[in-house]
């Protein structure tokens, strides 16, 4: 499958975080290691503060993880967006634009009840032709729409991902002192807090979107369905060939 590059920057950016979270305590136990005995009273805050990141730190992979689960793929999605247009869209326009009456022969050659019941019903299929090409240009536009939503999400996440780390760095770079664990752990839970407030915004306004496709998409499917109820046909057997039967009442050459 081709990979989405903006899949694979949150990927990049979330082991970042990984890394971070194992460099600030690997920090805060070595300056709690130098801690004298005199001071050993100073280490219990420090504790339910470090209970403190942890809680943090696990909301915000939690609410990573629902995004994780199905991630999606928008360059997949454009992808088949462009088939629709390439495979589908332009050879059926090619076909209706050969369906024209003044494109085909029997519209000249032949004469009769079967060949003026042809005749009708053919701009009404060529109409039918065109509807079609519109109907998939719609599919492309709706799929190439659910991409654009997905990247928006993604390129938020990799925001809020960004604002945990800057938080994580800034909370390893004051945490050299007993002093300054306490303002680190405030920092990585002040990062922390803000990147889940994005997280959540990010799910609502895709969510929102999300439900704006399902509806075109209901809608397009019904217009597929619909298309072999709406497809002209004429009620004569156009099969019926007086050259071959002899009748002389529906296809007659003409002179």
């Amino acid at each position: 499958m081709v990979a989405d590059p903006l899949v694979g920057q949150v990927d990049e950016k979330l082991q970042e975080v990984n890394q971070k979270i194992k460099e600030f305590y690997d920090k805060v136990n070595e300056v709690l290691a130098w801690v004298p005995e005199a001071f050993a009273h100073l280490i219990e805050p420090i504790q339910r503060g470090l209970e403190l990141v942890k809680q943090k730190n696990q909301e915000f992979w939690d609410r990573i993880q629902q995004a994780w689960n199905q991630p999606g793929n928008s360059t997949v999605l454009r992808i088949k967006a462009e088939m629709w247009a390439s495979e589908v869209a332009n050879p059926i326009g090619d076909i209706a634009g050969d369906v024209a009456l003044h494109k085909l022969d029997a519209n000249v050659e032949w004469t009769g009840r079967a060949a003026e019941a042809y005749k009708a019903i053919v701009p009404a299929q060529a109409d039918g032709l065109t509807g079609l090409k519109d109907l998939a240009l719609q599919i492309r536009n709706s799929l190439n729409n659910l991409a654009n939503a997905l990247d928006a999400f993604n390129l938020a996440l990799i925001v809020a991902i960004v604002v945990y780390i800057v938080g994580l760095v800034g909370a390893i770079a004051a945490a050299c002192t007993v002093v300054g664990i306490g303002a680190a752990i405030g920092a990585i839970a002040t990062g922390a807090g803000v990147a889940i407030g994005l997280i959540t915004a990010a799910f609502t306004a895709l969510n929102s979107y999300l439900d704006v496709i399902e509806t075109e998409q209901t809608s397009l499917a019904q217009k597929i369905r619909d298309v072999g109820n709406t497809w002209s046909r004429s009620d004569r057997d156009l099969s019926d060939g007086s050259v071959s039967d002899g009748d002389g009442s529906d296809w007659r050459v003409n002179q």
